[in-house]
């Protein structure tokens, strides 16, 4: 199965665990306790990067099959210890499902940080629906909408969490936004001014509670749990670091003297929303959805 379309496999595991080793500490005791494995369930892992949160996984569950797109982030589940880990476009969940037999195979589907980058987010779902047994959980984490401009005001951010039928609303009060949009709009317009289409070098997908739950009716799961929560998440390094490990795709047409320059005039543009003085620190305020959900027998 072609899994990066032809062309050079752009994620660094050297540069995830030094610039953002932070991915799977925020979540690793609360999404998996959301997940709950048991010691006779099959659970997939689907873009399961350096399989740091697999590892804990395949301990407490019969069988964890960690995918991912990345050849290099593979290599490096494995030396972590991962005992079943490939390389699988999850956007082709469906083809890898039926050429290995996976149809209706696994308990639990989970996902951290992996989702916002599967554009085609109706295939992915087709995949897991297809490879959940009837009554299978999805639980998943992954970027959410970021409603909040960029402002130096109060914003009231609403939050709704779905669980047994009731809706409770928790609202949290932000200041000073700085949500990752701020670097991602900085990215585009550094690659509109040199001739490119920034907008179509974006490789996110920030999806609303309401687009997620309505995909996810779409093939027949009933959503249980959702929250949409702002995460400030200070940066272990430096905004260039993060560029470079995650904004690769903008940095991809670029030669090596001009990635430097994007680099540092990005920084330059986000400093006033993002970067503390005081602490000498970069802080990106993520926005994360989180859900779990059950298909329908």
């Amino acid at each position: 199965m072609d899994t990066n379309n032809g062309k050079a496999d752009p994620w660094s595991p050297i540069n995830y665990k030094l610039h953002a080793d932070f991915v799977p500490k925020l979540v690793k005791h609360d999404l998996i306790t959301l997940l709950s494995p048991k010691s006779h369930e099959r659970i997939l892992d689907l873009g399961c990067g350096d399989g740091v949160l697999t590892y804990h996984i395949q301990s407490m569950c019969k069988e964890c099959i960690g995918i991912d797109i990345s050849q290099r982030m593979i290599e490096e589940a494995k030396l972590n210890e991962c005992k079943d880990v490939r390389v699988v476009n999850c956007e082709k969940l469906v083809e890898w499902i039926n050429n290995e037999g996976f149809i209706g195979y696994f308990d639990a589907v989970f996902s951290n940080a992996a989702l916002h980058w599967m554009k085609n987010q109706e295939a992915v779902i087709e995949g897991i629906a297809k490879c959940l047994k009837p009554g299978g959980r999805f639980v998943a984490e992954l970027g959410g909408s970021g409603n909040v401009q960029s402002k130096d005001f109060m914003v009231l951010y609403s939050i709704n969490h779905v669980n047994h039928n009731h809706i409770k609303n928790y609202y949290f009060f932000l200041f000073k936004k700085k949500n990752i949009k701020v670097v991602e709009k900085s990215l585009i317009g550094a690659l509109d001014k040199r001739g490119y289409n920034g907008k179509d070098l974006s490789p996110w997908y920030f999806p609303s509670p309401e687009d997620y739950t309505q995909i996810l009716n779409n093939y027949k799961f009933s959503v249980s749990y959702l929250s949409h929560f702002p995460r400030p998440t200070e940066l272990p390094t430096s905004l260039n670091g993060w560029v470079e490990t995650f904004g690769f795709s903008f940095l991809a047409p670029l030669d090596n003297n001009e990635k430097e320059i994007v680099k540092d005039e990005v920084e330059e543009m986000c400093k006033n929303e993002a970067f503390n003085n005081e602490t000498d620190k970069w802080t990106l305020d993520y926005v994360r959805l989180r859900v779990v959900a059950q298909l329908n027998v």
